[in-house]
């Protein structure tokens, strides 16, 4: 009888199994949004913007194109992230669809207001996935960042990540950092940065969102990543510029590689940073704790300006060396006394190293490590080797004749 019974139950079961997914959706279903921005709104509500794909204008046919934007953008205002995505299906003929984001940017009052309630959302949002980048639009609205069409990229969004991701590998101000990445920072140190996007030239609405902006050889605006913004716990309290964003990154081992220069006796000299490595420790010496940077490159000439310099001795070769180390260091000193004199906070992670490396010290220290950040002693320790002079091994611009 029983094994009757299971002959019957055993199909049926398989039928349930074979029922497929609950919540699948089609294709023709979806709006792929590829970057989403959040502003501030009235009433202690959310501004979502998403940048969704038009499937005729990225079609591989020539002929399904019609010669727009290949993107459009949906906006909501809600109290919550997610019921803003929802809510754009009263315009969007589309549920949108988050699994393929490519860029997440906060609008600068919000993020000086706190993230930490959106960056949630995100991660647990289930059809999200992590790899995407995260940014704050300085000085505007995420809205506003999002409507600017690009040239070479018609997707915007492919644009600002392709960019962010070949500045951080080799110019050192900015920095990728994904999802994932933003929320343990918010964990652990407390003190995470992100990149910072701004848009530059003219924004005249109806011009700089159509693919007018990119019929002439210079459009009328563009987006430029530059600087890092800095955060406490889940709030942006200021900007670091240019040089600062090196020098943190430099700190942070966060460089691989970048260009810059030296300035020596009869000239300038070019200096491409190949590879760069730190290694920052902590310990605590008569009960003050001591943060030791140590900094390794290798780096090649790239250009020389200047007719009265010997490349080719070993004796110069050093001096350019030694040039280098202090140029590093002083971006790495500037940093630090910027974020002391500007934030007083610790923005390097300093605290969670000392607390890693004695936690009976960290634990004496923690309540007034503020200001015990602000006098503690930062050693410093940078060797740069230079491998390489290019092609040539001394400057032509000597044999030129007058």
């Amino acid at each position: 009888m029983i094994p009757k019974l299971m002959m019957v139950m055993l199909p049926v079961m398989m039928a349930f199994m074979l029922a497929g997914c609950w919540d699948r959706k089609e294709l023709n279903e979806l709006g792929i949004a590829v970057a989403i921005g959040v502003d501030r709104a009235p009433k202690n509500q959310l501004k979502v913007t998403a940048q969704v794909v038009i499937p005729s204008e990225v079609a591989s046919s020539q002929s399904s194109k019609k010669g727009g934007p290949s993107v459009t953008l949906y906006e909501s205002v809600a109290p919550t992230f997610m019921e803003a995505i929802q809510k754009m299906t009263e315009i969007s003929p589309r549920r949108v669809y988050l699994g393929h984001i490519k860029m997440f940017i906060f609008g600068e009052s919000l993020a000086r207001k706190g993230i930490a309630e959106v960056v949630e959302a995100m991660v647990r949002e289930p059809s999200t996935r992590s790899d995407y980048y995260v940014a704050v639009a300085e000085g505007r609205t995420a809205s506003d960042i999002l409507q600017i069409t690009t040239p070479l990229e018609s997707i915007p969004a492919n644009k600002m990540f392709a960019s962010l991701d070949a500045s951080s590998e080799t110019w050192a101000p900015t920095a990728k950092v994904t999802v994932d990445e933003l929320m343990n920072n918010l964990l652990t140190s407390g003190s995470p940065v992100l990149t910072g996007i701004q848009l530059v030239g003219d924004f005249r609405e109806g011009k700089v969102n159509s693919v007018h902006n990119n019929e002439t050889t210079k459009p009328a605006a563009q987006l430029q990543f530059t600087g890092l913004g800095v955060f406490k716990k889940d709030r942006l309290i200021g900007w670091l510029n240019e040089d600062e964003s090196k020098g943190y990154n430099f700190i942070k081992n966060q460089t691989k590689q970048t260009v810059g220069h030296s300035d020596v006796p009869g000239g300038r000299v070019g200096v491409h940073v190949l590879r760069s490595k730190t290694e920052v420790k902590a310990s605590v010496v008569n009960g003050n704790p001591v943060i030791r940077v140590k900094l390794n490159s290798v780096a090649t000439l790239t250009e020389v300006q200047g007719t009265e310099i010997e490349i080719g001795s070993q004796q110069n070769i050093r001096l350019l060396e030694q040039e280098g180390d202090k140029r590093v260091t002083d971006l790495m000193k500037l940093t630090v006394d910027s974020a002391r004199r500007k934030y007083k906070f610790d923005i390097f992670g300093f605290g969670q190293l000392i607390h890693e490396t004695d936690p009976k010290a960290w634990k004496r220290m923690e309540k007034n490590w503020d200001q015990i950040f602000m006098k503690m002693k930062i050693d410093y320790s940078v060797h740069t080797r230079i491998t390489k002079l290019g092609t040539l091994l001394d400057t032509f611009q000597k044999e030129m004749k007058g």
